[in-house]
C-alpha cells in the first residue's frame, strides 16, 4: 500500500502496526501505549526484545515509544535495530526514515533511486550470511558429485555453475553492505550531544560537538571507554565516550 503523510504518521504513532501478527504478546503493552503509558509500553517492549532479540516488531515498537518520549536519539536506535532485522517492513522503514528526517539525517541518500536503496537491503545480514552459507555447501556436494560421478557432470555442470554464480552474488552483496550506513553503526544517544574529541581521553582537544541521534560509524571500538568514529557526511573522525552512544 502507498503512503502518503497521513498513513505515515499513522504509522509512526500506532505502536504495533508493524506486529500485528504477534498481538497476543504485544496487546497488553499496545495498550499502554495507546493510552499514553509510554514508560510502562517501552518497559515492555524492550522486555520481549532481550527475550527475542530477532524479533524486529519489539524494537520498532520500543522506537515508537521513544519516538513519543521525545528522545530522538534511542529512537533511531531501536528503529535502526529493527531495521536491520527486517529491511522489508514498510512501516520499520517509513518511521525509520522519518525520524532521521526529524533530526535532519536522511534515509536514501540523495540522488539515489529509492528502488535501488530498496534492493540494496532488501536481504537483512542474517538473510544474507545463511544464503551464502547454503550456497557454499550446495555448490560444495554438486562439485563433490561432479567429481565422482562422471555420468552425471553433463547434467550437473548447469547446475554447479549457477550455485558457483550465486554464491559469488552473495558474497558481492555482503561486502558492498560493509559500506552500509548501518554496519558498526552507532547513534549519539546522551541527552543533547556529545563532544568529538581528537584523541580517547579528556586531555584531547573538543574539534566538533554532535547532536543527539546522529548515526557515526564504529571504526575502533578496542578502547574501554572510548569509541573512534567517522562522520561519513562531514568527513571527519575522532573520539566519543562510549556511555555518549549505543550500537545498533
Amino acid at each position: 500500500m502507498k503512503k502518503t503523510i497521513l498513513p505515515l504518521l499513522f504509522a509512526l504513532f500506532s505502536a504495533g502496526s508493524a506486529g500485528a501478527y504477534d498481538r497476543s504478546v504485544l496487546a497488553e503493552y499496545n495498550d499502554l501505549y495507546k493510552s499514553g503509558s509510554y514508560q510502562s509500553a517501552l518497559e515492555g517492549y524492550k522486555e520481549i526484545a532481550v527475550k527475542e532479540p530477532y524479533n524486529p516488531y519489539a524494537f520498532y515498537n520500543a522506537g515508537n515509544a521513544y519516538f513519543r518520549m521525545n528522545k530522538p536519539g534511542l529512537a533511531i536506535l531501536y528503529y535502526g535495530k529493527a531495521f536491520r532485522l527486517d529491511p522489508r517492513d514498510s512501516d520499520i522503514r517509513t518511521n525509520l526514515d522519518f525520524a532521521m528526517r526529524h533530526t535532519g539525517q536522511i534515509l536514501v541518500p540523495e540522488g539515489l533511486p529509492k528502488t535501488l536503496h530498496y534492493l540494496y537491503y532488501f536481504f537483512s545480514d542474517l538473510e544474507l550470511r545463511a544464503a551464502a552459507t547454503s550456497l557454499w555447501w550446495l555448490a560444495c556436494l554438486l562439485f563433490s558429485l561432479y567429481t565422482l560421478k562422471s555420468g552425471l557432470r553433463d547434467k550437473l555442470r548447469g547446475t554447479l555453475l549457477a550455485s558457483v554464480l550465486a554464491l559469488v552474488g552473495a558474497l558481492m552483496w555482503i561486502t558492498a553492505r560493509s559500506s552500509s550506513a548501518f554496519e558498526n553503526a552507532a547513534v549519539i544517544t546522551a541527552e543533547g550531544s556529545a563532544q568529538l574529541l581528537s584523541g580517547p581521553g579528556e586531555t584531547f582537544k573538543a574539534y566538533a560537538t554532535l547532536p543527539e541521534a546522529r548515526l557515526v560509524k564504529i571504526l575502533d571500538d578496542t578502547d574501554d571507554i572510548y569509541y573512534e568514529v567517522g562522520i561519513p557526511r562531514e568527513g571527519i573522525k575522532g573520539w566519543i565516550k562510549k556511555t555518549a552512544a549505543e550500537k545498533i
